[in-house]
């Protein structure tokens, strides 16, 4: 396991270590290797594609509680169809907002 936090005091980044703390104690169940991602933070959509890509599960977590684990069911990078392809598609239909040109 391990946790990818912001640098802001407060939030989600101090929900996240918590969640984090949780699962190293076995006080809640979360997916084996997940990476606890602050969805706050500058990084986050970067830190999460690595991980999706590297086939890691990763738990989202916002400032509310609200809580997204995602599980890579196969490996991204050699799918046709992966999630940067799935972003290209919807940022070429929100024209003229690019996404990710």
């Amino acid at each position: 396991m391990a946790t990818e936090l912001g640098t802001g005091k407060g939030g989600s980044a101090d929900l996240t270590g918590e969640r984090f703390r949780s699962a190293l104690y076995g006080e809640r169940s979360y997916p084996r290797d997940a990476v606890f991602i602050d969805a706050e933070a500058s990084f986050a959509w970067d830190a999460t594609v690595r991980n999706v890509r590297e086939e890691r599960p990763v738990v989202l977590v916002f400032p509310d509680g609200i809580e997204k684990v995602i599980v890579p069911s196969a490996p991204v990078a050699a799918q046709e169809d992966g999630l940067m392809a799935t972003a290209r598609r919807l940022g070429s239909r929100l024209n003229p907002v690019r996404l990710l040109g």
